[in-house]
């Protein structure tokens, strides 16, 4: 019985050490592939697209339905008629230039290591897509 044990033991233990290396070579692969970084900076920059189309679609309701106190303090900042597009230019302009930034700093990491700019450029997405998640799904 001890021995039947044993035996199980030993078998666990190179199963575990088994699923970890496939873990980290699967970990590996995906971080030096070079689709797997054009993929997040696709999703990052259509998101980000996606967020500005309906910034400009929705302005008349815009002032009520924006929840970011930096967009809504960037909207008070810019003169203009309430609720025209005038008034959004500088939050407009703030999101364009913020997504362009981070693609930028992207690019900039994967000319130096794309492992490191696929794991940066991965929770991003991540974030991206739950930002497109909510802009979809939200309710009142």
């Amino acid at each position: 019985m001890n021995q039947l044990r044993a035996i199980q033991y030993q078998y666990s233990a190179l199963y575990s050490e088994i699923v970890q290396i496939d873990l980290n070579r699967a970990l590996g692969c995906l971080l030096c592939n070079r689709w797997s970084l054009l993929m997040c900076k696709l999703v990052i920059g259509m998101v980000s697209a996606y967020d500005i189309y309906l910034t400009v679609k929705y302005v008349n309701s815009l002032g009520s339905y924006e929840l970011n106190p930096i967009g809504r303090w960037l909207m008070s900042l810019d003169d203009g008629p309430d609720c025209e597009l005038r008034q959004v230019a500088g939050f407009i302009a703030a999101k364009f230039a913020g997504n362009f930034i981070a693609l930028s700093v992207l690019e900039f990491l994967a000319s130096w290591k794309r492992t490191v700019a696929t794991a940066v450029a991965m929770p991003l997405a991540l974030f991206q897509l739950s930002l497109l998640y909510f802009l979809i799904f939200a309710t009142d």
